[in-house]
């Protein structure tokens, strides 16, 4: 008997809801991925054309409404990984290139990372306020740093030391748990390339293990940087010195080696390149320990003024040299992207900035709030540092304030000037399509089309979120230029204008609300990730960011949030394979990032599988997002791969009847009468086995196109007018609710048919197998 396979989309929906059944029981996986079937003593398990119905739930691998608000800390992670994936279709020697620029910056971004929080425990507490008696007045917790064994600026700053190892550990630990949850899952291990295709595309288990030991060792090495650069200018002696040196040997390794093929290739590896990255990350260690031992140590006390020396500069030339890469990144990727590519093929360098500018509003927003209550709530642009001594974050973080200013405005001015006018435009475009669908419908109801009208025109909003993000980049990426040179020559922003001048309070009003509102973005953030499991509103908007982020492997930031398909896909191709080797055969059914899901699993089923396979898929992201953001992953021909893998060959028609009417083409007729129409098939041609259902008002699938595959849309509403005993008309579904209409029981039915049709022989090959992206 056929098996109807179904997996959910980015909403996280419980299997009961998605087989529409109210008693099911697990029969593979586990409570983190599972396969649940409706219970026999309790009946209704077939669905359409009597398949046996199964769900795959996957939810829980991105976690609950807590775990998600909690990496969503790690929103600058992810997005430096994500920008790896967003690379257009290049030639071999400038995709090393861009990888290779795009792993530096992530690892940059955990040195990032690692400032923030020295400028936090080092700078502001273990150098600044330890130094100042009115901040240390009244807080028993600080008192260790003002007397006793602590009192000493060397052995204060190894004290306040410890709350970044202590960070840099817990990123170690998160890194390894999840690395052991995802990455670890059984998958394939030998093949070569980097498609989708690619038996080993979803083992990265090897690779992360490298990349994690370089970023932490990098993270130690900073650390220790920072710490040995402030005791040199007063302990010039030979350990110092060894010290300072091996430090700046692991960082130069550390960067070296995640640029390095041999080290970071996922498929084929030097030998060494797991004993290199242990022997880093180990080493790194074990300097953290030397030095922290050497700084409590130090027998010479000395005075704490100021800011703490070299961190300040520090800051200003990471970040400078963040803006280095995104800007050569941006130049290679424009020099060797194909003709065409989406954004330019602009995508990875602005994510990554995203990345780089969200990393900069929390360490700013967070040194400001902790400065501010150390303070005793001192505005920052108004603080007098020359007459009273207050705790002075670093001058680069008033321009990530102005800046983050700045960009709300540019938002702001595009949303105005720019989405105000496409969604009149859309809507003006949106009415042709209502009144085909409903002809004469406008005239008996008009609030009603109008209503339609709108959803059609917000579901196309989605096809101009490109420009619009390149009308925000772009100014944003000019001021970030502007203001590193600003920072680089020691100018605060307050200085650009003559003081009491109206342009020096504008300035100073920018700065004081650009703390604020960066201090208050991680809390923001935080209660987004909340209300996304409890708002269906915020769970659109935020499952859909977060799950195309988490759908790519951690191939170049380790320490982002894990990437669930490495279970789910090799899970779904094996219980697929079981399904339609020894069941009678199977339809992948997915929904929204569910269609996305199965389509990979397509990819790696084997020939005698796929032989027994077909693919539904509904509300498909597959090519109006993932074939633009992704066009090195998700081409034509790969999706064109996916239908291949999937058709049969149509057998020659039978002699017709005498008298009977010529056959333009096949169709299975709706519960409503309707016929959903396949294109006609001549002898010898190939028959798809993937269906795509598709809406207007879906603001995120679409139709996929490619001639291997069958798009079919539906209208939605599916009427205008109140139906007969009803007191409402029917709503929008948008994009959901599409395995509740007559539509999609039809088409299931017709794969059924396909399935149960196929000859016996079938079941050993399918033909060769199309080649996936190199």
């Amino acid at each position: 008997m056929v098996t109807e396979l179904r997996v959910h989309g980015v909403t996280g929906s419980p299997a009961e809801d998605v087989l529409d059944r109210p008693l099911l029981r697990r029969v593979a996986g586990d409570k983190d991925a599972g396969f649940f079937r409706p219970r026999a003593e309790y009946g209704a398990v077939t669905g359409p054309g009597g398949a046996t119905l199964e769900a795959y739930r996957w939810g829980n691998l991105t976690a609950g409404a807590a775990a998600r608000a909690l990496w969503l800390l790690l929103l600058p992670f992810m997005l430096a990984n994500v920008a790896l994936w967003l690379r257009p279709a290049t030639k071999a020697g400038p995709r090393a290139v861009i990888r290779a620029l795009t792993r530096i910056f992530a690892l940059s971004m955990t040195g990032s990372f690692v400032l923030s929080f020295v400028e936090i425990s080092m700078d502001l507490v273990g150098w600044q306020c330890a130094a100042l008696p009115h901040c240390l007045q009244g807080r028993w917790y600080l008192a260790p740093l003002a007397d006793g064994f602590l009192a000493t600026t060397p052995r204060r700053l190894a004290a306040s030391a410890l709350v970044p190892v202590l960070a840099i550990a817990f990123l170690w630990f998160l890194g390894r748990r999840t690395w052991q949850r995802y990455e670890a899952f059984p998958a394939a291990t030998d093949g070569d390339g980097d498609g989708l295709a690619h038996p080993c595309f979803w083992n990265g288990a090897p690779l992360v293990g490298r990349l994690r030991s370089l970023h932490i060792a990098f993270a130690f090495g900073t650390l220790d940087a920072v710490l040995l650069a402030v005791l040199l200018p007063h302990r010039r002696d030979a350990t110092a010195y060894t010290l300072a040196g091996a430090t700046a040997l692991i960082l130069l390794a550390c960067v070296v080696s995640v640029a390095a093929t041999p080290v970071v290739d996922r498929d084929n590896p030097a030998r060494w390149a797991r004993p290199l990255t242990r022997l880093l990350s180990h080493t790194a260690v074990a300097l953290t320990v030397l030095a922290l031992a050497y700084a409590l140590l130090v027998p010479d006390p000395w005075p704490a003024t100021g800011r703490m020396p070299i961190l300040g500069g520090t800051v200003t030339g990471l970040f400078s040299v963040q803006v280095l890469l995104m800007v050569v990144l941006g130049g290679v990727v424009l020099a060797a992207r194909p003709r065409g590519t989406f954004l330019q093929g602009l995508a990875g360098p602005l994510i990554a900035s995203a990345g780089l500018g969200v990393a900069v509003a929390f360490a700013a927003g967070l040194a400001y709030r902790v400065a501010d209550f150390l303070d005793r709530r001192a505005l920052p642009s108004t603080k007098d540092y020359a007459v009273e001594p207050r705790l002075e974050p670093p001058p680069a973080y008033e321009w990530a304030a102005a800046g983050f200013v700045l960009m709300l405005l540019i938002m702001l001015v595009v949303a105005l000037a720019g989405g105000v006018p496409l969604v009149r435009r859309l809507r003006r475009e949106a009415r042709a399509v209502t009144d085909a669908d409903f002809a004469g419908g406008r005239a008996q109801d008009t609030a009603r089309a109008t209503r339609i009208d709108r959803a059609v025109a917000d579901a196309r909003v989605t096809d101009h979120i490109g420009r619009m993000l390149v009308w925000v980049f772009i100014p944003s990426a000019l001021g970030a230029i502007a203001a590193t040179g600003f920072a680089l020559a020691g100018r605060r922003p307050i200085r650009l204008a003559e003081s009491g001048s109206a342009a020096a309070g504008v300035l100073s009003f920018a700065v004081n609300l650009g703390t604020y509102l960066i201090g208050l973005s991680a809390l923001a953030l935080v209660l987004v990730g909340v209300l996304a499991y409890r708002y269906q509103r915020f769970r659109r908007i935020v499952g859909v960011l977060w799950d195309l982020g988490t759908f790519w492997p951690r191939a170049a930031h380790p320490l982002a949030p894990p990437c669930y398909a490495e279970r789910a896909v090799p899970e779904l191709a094996r219980r697929a394979s079981w399904l339609a080797g020894t069941q009678g055969g199977v339809i992948l059914s997915g929904h929204s990032q569910g269609s996305v899901l199965v389509a990979a699993t397509v990819l790696q089923l084997p020939p005698e599988a796929r032989a027994r396979t077909a693919l539904l898929t509904y509300g498909s992201p597959l090519r109006r997002l993932y074939a633009r953001f992704f066009p090195a992953y998700l081409t034509d021909s790969v999706l064109s791969d996916v239908g291949a893998m999937l058709a049969t060959p149509a057998p020659a028609p039978a002699p017709a009847p005498a008298g009977a009417l010529p056959a333009d083409g096949g169709g299975s007729p709706d519960e409503g009468g309707a016929v959903l129409a396949r294109p006609r098939q001549e002898p010898g041609q190939h028959t798809p086995r993937w269906v795509n259902l598709w809406r207007d008002t879906d603001p995120i699938g679409g139709p996929v196109a490619p001639p291997t595959a069958h798009d079919v849309r539906l209208v939605d509403p599916p009427g205008f007018g109140m139906p007969p005993g009803d007191t409402v008309p029917p709503k929008v579904d948008g994009h959901s609710g599409y395995q509740l209409r007559p539509e999609f029981g039809a088409v299931v039915s017709g794969l059924v048919r396909d399935l149960t049709a196929l000859p016996p022989q079938a079941a050993t090959g399918a033909g060769p197998r199309p080649q996936g992206p190199a």
